[in-house]
């Protein structure tokens, strides 16, 4: 059985909320995206892409269940991103939307996860242990991965913001989807940058640390107010998922 909770907040600097959701713990899916692009462009973008992968994942649960996720899942990023180009031809003031995205899909004792961009997917077991499972399609983090900055100063970086892939792109490439166990009472957190940026790895797993027994939604909103309360620089969205 799956409990979640989720909450998407504007933060304290924004004049809008380009985040959007799908939360279904019925199915076990859930989708985050950040989308990009100013003005309604990044709004849109996410909630086109959100929108259109709850859709096609939502109604393909026969052939999740036969283990076909990674095609299902590709077919469903690739949808998504035909429809915020198509969309983004025929608008002015969008020309530059786009948008990240993060996907968890739990099957039995697994979940299943992909992203693009730099929303992130952690997994906290019961024995407080706080695991990134993806890693950040950013300018930063090839940096770090050239030798060029260490992992420490990602967070106050000023190119901290520039993905490297994301949807809304001629050139999309998706990476193959990932596969990691779950236990009983062990946490999914998906969340958009405007979380991470404002609090870091180990702040993080200090609130779910001492918040786990809570109902799933408390702990989402304390990690929201935890990130207003160091400036809200951003939107902010997060979805807690546990397995019970």
């Amino acid at each position: 059985m799956l409990i979640s909770g989720h909450k998407s907040d504007i933060g304290l600097v924004r004049q809008n909320n380009e985040d959007a959701l799908y939360i279904n713990d019925r199915l076990g899916i859930y989708v985050l995206a950040d989308g990009m692009g100013g003005h309604e462009g990044g709004e849109i973008a996410s909630n086109i892409a959100v929108n259109t992968v709850a859709k096609i994942l939502s109604s393909s649960v026969m052939e999740l269940q036969q283990k076909n996720v990674g095609q299902i899942v590709y077919n469903a990023l690739h949808k998504a991103n035909e429809e915020i180009i198509l969309f983004r031809k025929n608008q002015i003031n969008v020309t530059n939307m786009a948008t990240t995205v993060v996907i968890s899909i739990f099957l039995d004792d697994v979940v299943n996860c992909i992203h693009l961009g730099d929303s992130r997917a952690y997994l906290y077991k019961k024995d407080n242990n706080l695991i990134q499972l993806t890693t950040d399609d950013s300018l930063v983090m090839e940096m770090v991965k050239q030798g060029m900055m260490s992992k420490d100063e990602l967070q106050n970086h000023s190119l901290r913001n520039i993905v490297t892939r994301y949807l809304g792109t001629v050139n999309l490439t998706i990476p193959e989807i990932q596969q990691f166990s779950v236990e009983t009472n062990d946490c999914i957190m998906l969340c958009s940058d405007g979380l991470t940026n404002m609090l870091n790895d180990k702040e993080i797993q200090s609130i779910l640390r001492d918040n786990i027994s809570m109902d799933p939604q408390d702990v989402c909103n304390i990690l929201v107010d935890s990130a207003n309360a160091k400036g809200g620089q951003d939107n902010i969205s997060v979805i807690v998922v546990q397995s019970k």
